[in-house]
């Protein structure tokens, strides 16, 4: 059977959209795919095209279908609020309200892992420049250092005295830096769990109050005070 390179590709990026779609359906109960995935395609899709009239002697879509794809392929529900969010490659995970991070598969937006150990809500997250280490700032004051592999806590930084609102990972990796509500950032050395640079204020030009909300972005504003010995100035 001979099948034009152009068809092929709008074929198979219809059929990519309605399974990203329908995902949850179709794995729970493949066979509702003729009940309650198909008979709702879009009316301009190929697929529609090709089993609308086998779909309607089963359910029939009177009034209200789209006309083409919307701009969100994949919708994924969550029992509490995200707080934070991370990605690297097809891996995302998410910061959650109730303490833990969720990873999902970003293409079918499936959960893959929970990362339990934090004792209050998730408000930063970061992954290294490999995906294999991921950073994670709370409202228990902490900073996490967790293998993506497996899961695990591999070191807990302590010494901020309030919320930890922000937290970044250098190239190497060798040092983490965090914001918190106690008016700094820290940095910290991932060997030896110890806090390089003590603190340093941090104002926001809004308004008069410290505002240390994205570590990223202030630590280059920060007045050199001393140097790590990966080179990330503080």
């Amino acid at each position: 059977m001979f099948i034009q390179v152009g068809v092929l590709c709008k074929w198979t990026a219809d059929s990519q959209r309605f399974l990203l779609e329908h995902f949850d359906t179709i794995n729970n109960s493949p066979s509702h795919i003729y009940y309650s995935a198909l008979p709702f395609l879009p009316s301009s899709s190929w697929l529609c095209k090709c089993y609308n009239a086998e779909c309607s002697l089963q359910v029939k879509v009177v009034k209200g279908l789209p006309a083409e794809w919307g701009t969100c392929s994949r919708t994924v529900s969550l029992d509490t609020t995200p707080l934070a969010l991370s990605y690297w490659k097809n891996t995302i995970v998410v910061g959650l309200q109730h303490r833990d991070i969720i990873t999902f598969n970003s293409i079918t937006g499936s959960q893959t892992a929970v990362f339990s150990g934090h004792t209050d809500q998730v408000n930063s997250l970061v992954f290294s420049s490999d995906g294999t280490s991921l950073v994670s700032g709370s409202h228990d004051k902490t900073i996490k250092l967790w293998d993506v592999q497996t899961g695990g806590v591999v070191r807990t930084f302590t010494g901020h005295s309030s919320y930890v609102q922000s937290v970044s990972i250098s190239a190497g990796p060798t040092m983490i830096a965090s914001g918190s509500d106690d008016n700094t950032i820290r940095l910290w050395d991932i060997q030896t769990g110890e806090c390089h640079c003590q603190k340093f204020a941090l104002f926001s030009p809004f308004s008069s109050f410290p505002s240390p909300f994205s570590v990223k972005t202030r630590l280059k504003d920060v007045t050199p005070m001393c140097k790590s010995h990966d080179g990330i100035t503080s």
